[in-house]
């Protein structure tokens, strides 16, 4: 390669850190571009956390903290996603059937079971993934 080349694929290079690659491929809203309207959103919660739940009772449960692996009908990942603080997770997904895979929190124990979810076209699909402590 000349120097000259060179020079122009270095300063190429440069622009589009500077500029970022928006200014180069577009913004992802650009035309052409489909944006996703559906998906799962949900809670996390861990319980039993007090022991001796009454039959009636309300259920000792809190927000948790988890990382969910999503997984398609075909049981390709697809995406993963952990959620917040307050328990609350939110992902974006085009229509079709889904898995969640919740990822233990513990040897064995909190551990939950997989969740599975049908995602319709323009909605949100709302679930709840329950890790349990084994406390009774």
């Amino acid at each position: 390669m000349t120097r000259a080349i060179v020079a122009a694929l270095l300063a190429a290079c440069v622009a589009v850190l500077l500029a970022g690659c928006d200014a180069v491929l577009g913004p992802p809203d650009s035309p052409g571009a489909t944006a996703i309207t559906s998906g799962i959103s949900g809670i996390v919660l861990l319980g039993p956390t007090c022991p001796v739940v009454k039959t009636g009772a309300s259920p000792c449960l809190e927000p948790y903290v988890a990382r969910l692996v999503i997984t398609d009908g075909d049981g390709n990942v697809v995406t993963s996603v952990t959620s917040g603080e307050d328990g609350h997770f939110e992902v974006a997904l085009p229509p079709g059937d889904y898995s969640i895979q919740p990822v233990p929190g513990g040897d064995p124990l909190p551990n939950a079971q997989a969740v599975f979810v049908s995602v319709v076209a323009d909605s949100y699909t709302d679930v709840e993934v329950d890790y349990d402590t084994g406390v009774r």
